[in-house]
């Protein structure tokens, strides 16, 4: 599949998200918070909220999550990328 026709599948996969005000706010927030920690700071934070997360979540909803992450990749840059992978690798290693 071309990296056209991959963009074009992700974003059909995203055109009905539709976040809340509270949403936007939250994610204003983050983006706010996380400003100028490092990128251990945001690794160590986001594995902490993971862990949150999946004591929260059905594994369903949680699993959605993963299958979200994984529609945006052809957005990604390839730094983007590393980054997303690295992430997801130390998700399942806390898991195991």
């Amino acid at each position: 599949m071309e990296k056209d026709e991959r963009i074009k599948k992700a974003m059909d996969n995203l055109k009905d998200f539709q976040p809340s005000e509270e949403q936007l706010e939250l994610i204003e927030g983050l983006a706010n918070t996380y400003a100028d920690k490092s990128e251990e700071d945001i690794f160590v934070e986001i594995i902490r909220v993971n862990q949150e997360l999946e004591s929260k979540m059905s594994p369903e909803e949680y699993e959605e999550i993963f299958q979200k992450l994984d529609s945006i990749r052809p957005l990604l840059s390839e730094e983007q990328l590393e980054k997303l992978d690295k992430i997801l690798e130390l998700i399942k290693k806390e898991q195991e």
